[in-house]
Formats: C-alpha cells, structure tokens, sequence
C-alpha cells in the first residue's frame, strides 16, 4: 500500500480542523478563522445584510457556527464523492463517509483549544461497506485503499482566531494561501463561504496542491444570537487537488475533485449509524468512549 500523508481524507481533514487553510511547519500562522474584513466605507454588500461587521462579533458568529462558543464535545460528519476531473468530463472514483470527533475549551481571553479525532471510511459507488481495494475507472487498476484515523489533535486559537498546530504533522508540511471568508445572508440562513490553497511537501514525493472551499451554513436565528452557543449547521463543501498519489494515476490524468455533504452535531448518537458501526468495527475503544478516547495518543498518521 503507497502511503499518502495529503490525501482527500485530509483536505476534509482541514475541513475538520476548521480552517479555510492551515499553515505548519515553517510555513506562517495564517489566521484560520480569518474574516473578511467589514467594508471600509458606510456601504455594506447587500449579501452580508443583518450580519455584525466587527471583527470579535464576526470571530463568535463563525465559532458558533462552525464549533461552538461554551465547553463541549462537537461532531462533524460528511459523505461525498470523488471524481477524476479531466477537462469538463468528471469520472465517478469511489464515495467517502467522513467523521470527527473533538472537544472544545474556550478560555477568558478569547483564545480556545481544541482536540479532535477524524477517521473516514471510503467505499466503492454506492456502496455503504469499507472497501481495502478499489477499481480506478481510469487505468483499470485495483487499488489498495489506505486507512488510518487522523489524531487526536490537539490545536490552538488565538483571539483573533490564527490557528496553531504542531509542525510536520505526518511527516508532511504545509505553505498555505488563505482567502477571506465571504459571508451570506439568504433568507432565514446565513453562510460563510471558505476557500484556501494549500501545498503539500513530503520527502521523496512530488509536492500536491489542494484547494479546499465549502459553505458552512446555519439558520439565522442562531447563526446571529450572541446568546447561543452551538448553532446548528450543514456545510457544502468542494475540493479541487491533484490526484491522492495512492490513486497512481499517470501524469496528464487531470485533477481530482471531492464534492461532499456534511453536518454538525452535539451528540455522538446523533452521528449517522452506518459510521458508528463503521468505527466500533475498526476503533472499539473510541466507539465505546469518545470523549475519553480524546485523550490517548495521537494515532500514527498513515494516509
């Protein structure tokens, strides 16, 4: 099995760990929850109407929504689908059921902590069941389909939300570009738009690009109420990266595209039961104490 430290499990990886982007190693800490910027002038964009333009009231609206602003477990789930992109033509690969478990410990001085455990399952189109092989539509191959959970991490917000991870996570490190979030108010929802480009070295392998964007949205109510702490939210997301090298898929073969559906909870019951029983399979001891599971070693990353 080739081993992939970057692969599309960790852009959603980045996903989980909320950032548009991340930067580690010797790359510069970026802000993650970065905002975009109130509008300079008295005008503000019609999309962004009722939503607050300062900056701590804007950092609270994307904590709630994306985690949360109290002490708590939170649990983020996905499924999606990846595509081999080559010009306008996507060609179905294989689907992925994505999990991730974290706790999070805000602190006096607006800065927070969070630790998490990700583990995605992939499996072949249509099919709900863990799959070890795939078939590349591409090149007509079976592949071995790497597996591992990703942490626990530990990672740290400042004030003003510029997310700090440990460096060489993986053996990998990361130079990111990070665009500010746009924010949407449509209806009785709001959204916040995020996009970053991240690039992935690895020794002894050929560097990857990925761009991870996704709209995270919630009701309004809750989205723009100071008062709660754990807005309810879905996110939208979409990744655009080379090819996972362990696809091996040749040069010229275009791009590889993730589209993928996802949801916060506050419980761990509220999670799908396919990837509860996917977990108790392959993680019995994070299955039967999640939260305590938040404690052990970090896995060692393998994907």
């Amino acid at each position: 099995m080739h081993n992939d430290p970057f692969d599309e499990m960790s852009v959603l990886s980045r996903r989980m760990l909320l950032a548009g982007g991340v930067a580690l190693g010797g790359a510069a800490a970026l802000p993650a929850f970065g905002f975009a910027g109130a509008a300079t002038t008295a005008e503000v964009p019609a999309r962004e109407a009722g939503i607050p333009a300062d900056a701590k009231s804007r950092i609270a609206m994307i904590r709630r929504m994306r985690l949360r602003t109290d002490a708590g477990p939170v649990f983020w789930f996905f499924r999606g689908r990846n595509y081999a992109q080559q010009g306008a033509n996507l060609i179905p690969l294989c689907e992925l059921t994505f999990g991730a478990v974290m706790y999070v410990t805000p602190h006096a001085d607006g800065s927070m902590d969070v630790v998490q455990y990700e583990l995605g399952f992939r499996t072949a189109l249509g099919s709900s069941k863990r799959t070890e092989q795939i078939l590349n539509p591409v090149t007509g191959q079976m592949i071995d389909v790497p597996f591992a959970p990703v942490g626990p991490t530990p990672v740290h917000y400042t004030p003003n939300n510029a997310l700090q991870l440990p460096p060489g996570i993986g053996g990998t490190n990361f130079t990111l570009e990070h665009v500010p979030e746009l924010f949407y108010h449509v209806g009785d929802q709001v959204g916040i738009h995020t996009h970053s480009r991240a690039r992935a070295m690895t020794p002894g392998a050929t560097d990857r690009v990925l761009n991870d964007m996704s709209m995270i949205c919630s009701p309004a109510a809750e989205a723009l109420n100071p008062k709660v702490h754990f807005a309810s939210a879905m996110a939208h997301g979409t990744d655009v990266t080379d090819y996972a090298r362990w696809w091996k898929m040749p040069a010229g073969s275009g791009t590889q595209t993730l589209r993928s559906l996802g949801q916060k909870v506050a419980k761990y019951s509220d999670m799908p039961e396919d990837w509860r029983a996917m977990l108790a399979a392959n993680d019995p001891a994070m299955a039967a104490d999640p939260i305590a599971g938040l404690q052990r070693k970090a896995v060692e990353y393998k994907n």
